[in-house]
C-alpha cells in the first residue's frame, strides 16, 4: 500500500500543478501580445503542451504521460530561462525576471518536472517490486 501512496499523490499534485501552468502561459500569451509575438507563440505551445500532458495524466499516470509531462514543463523551463541567457549575454536587460507572471510559470514548470521525474520513478519502483 505504501509503494502505491507516492504516485497516487504525484499524479494527484502533477494534475494540480499542469492545470495551474496551462492557465498561467495562456495568461502569459494573452499579456504578451504583440510587444513579442515569438514568445506569445511559444507559450501558446507550452500550454497546449500542459494541456495534452494533463489530459494524458488524468486518463492513466503511466511512463509515457509522466514523461510527457516533464518535457513539457522542462520546455516551459527553457522558455523563461533560455530568451534571458540571450539578452544576458548581448548585453541588455532581461524585464521577463521581473515580471510575476512569467516568474510564476517558471516555478510551476519547474515543479511540473520535478513531481513528474519523483512520480515516474515511484512508479517503476512499484512495478518492478522494489528491486534494482
Amino acid at each position: 500500500m505504501s509503494n502505491q501512496r507516492g504516485p497516487v499523490l504525484g499524479r494527484r499534485i502533477l494534475i494540480v500543478l499542469l492545470a495551474l501552468a496551462a492557465a498561467v502561459h495562456a495568461r502569459l500569451v494573452a499579456g504578451t501580445g504583440s510587444g513579442a509575438p515569438l514568445l506569445a507563440v511559444l507559450d501558446g505551445l507550452v500550454a497546449i503542451a500542459a494541456i495534452a500532458a494533463l489530459v494524458l495524466v488524468v486518463r492513466r499516470a503511466d511512463g509515457p504521460a509522466l514523461l510527457t509531462s516533464a518535457i513539457a514543463g522542462g520546455v516551459g523551463v527553457a522558455l523563461f530561462l533560455v530568451p534571458g541567457l540571450v539578452a544576458l549575454t548581448q548585453g541588455q536587460s532581461w524585464m521577463a525576471w521581473l515580471d510575476p507572471w512569467s516568474f510564476g510559470a517558471l516555478l510551476l514548470d519547474a515543479m511540473v518536472v520535478r513531481v513528474a521525474v519523483f512520480t515516474l520513478r515511484k512508479t517503476e519502483e512499484g512495478s518492478s517490486g522494489g528491486r534494482r
